[in-house]
């Protein structure tokens, strides 16, 4: 299992590597629309800032013998999106031309707080406003969040795509083992991106695997077709 301190070092490299691409990038693409539907430049930037800022707001608990897991937590913010949506849009409508200073604001608290999640130890539980769950899947949660949307803010970046190579590797592999768990599928990664995207709905699994996304463990089981189970987010 992955501990919540190399988690921690991946959120501020990924925050780290997005944000000095985006110190190159026009104010004038702000009101651009993004790659999600319904939603400017400046409404998925505002997002990242929430994103970040639900570390600062969780809340170090004792353990729980149910906690919420990875695929869990990602699940109830799929059920929840039209909400998530509505509140992004509204948060970032209030921030106008002052989006970037915001959302720095927002990170630069939200990752000094990390060193008090990382020392609370690899155990660590953490009270979120979808329940409880462990320190490092919720950070792990919040790494897939920086690179999803890294991707979907490569169209106004200046290439490549500023996704940090530990970051993508983490959030692969824990998107490849949901597969793993609710399918039964043992599948292996060989094109991190291509897989990602596919996971998270950004391309189409016929696309995923004319990549070569993913391979089965044991080459005789063939690749399974997934696009019932995608996507995962």
């Amino acid at each position: 299992m992955t501990s919540p301190a190399q988690i921690a070092d991946e959120l501020r490299d990924q925050w780290d590597l997005l944000r000095t691409r985006l110190e190159d990038t026009a104010d004038t693409v702000l009101d651009e629309p993004s790659s999600l539907p319904g939603w400017s430049v400046r409404d998925l930037v505002a997002h990242l800032g929430l994103s970040l800022d639900l570390i600062s707001r969780c809340e170090l608990v004792a353990q729980d013998p149910e906690p919420l897991t990875f695929a869990g937590y990602l699940a109830a913010c799929a059920e929840d999106a039209e909400r998530i949506s509505d509140r992004v849009l509204d948060y970032s409508a209030g921030l106008g031309r002052d989006v970037f200073d915001a959302v720095d604001e927002v990170a630069d608290r939200a990752l000094e707080r990390l060193d008090e999640l990382v020392a609370a130890g690899p155990k660590a539980m953490v009270r979120t406003s979808r329940g409880v769950i462990s320190t490092a899947d919720f950070l792990l949660t919040r790494l897939l969040e920086l690179v999803v949307h890294t991707y979907d803010l490569a169209p106004v970046l200046v290439d490549p795509v500023p996704v940090d190579t530990g970051a993508r590797h983490l959030v692969a592999e824990a998107l490849v083992q949901i597969v793993a768990d609710r399918a039964g599928y043992r599948l292996i990664v060989d094109d991190e991106e291509a897989w990602i995207l596919a996971a998270s709905g950004r391309i189409g699994w016929d696309e995923a695997v004319a990549r070569g996304a993913v391979r089965p463990e044991y080459l005789s089981d063939g690749v399974p077709d997934l696009g019932a189970n995608l996507p995962l987010l």
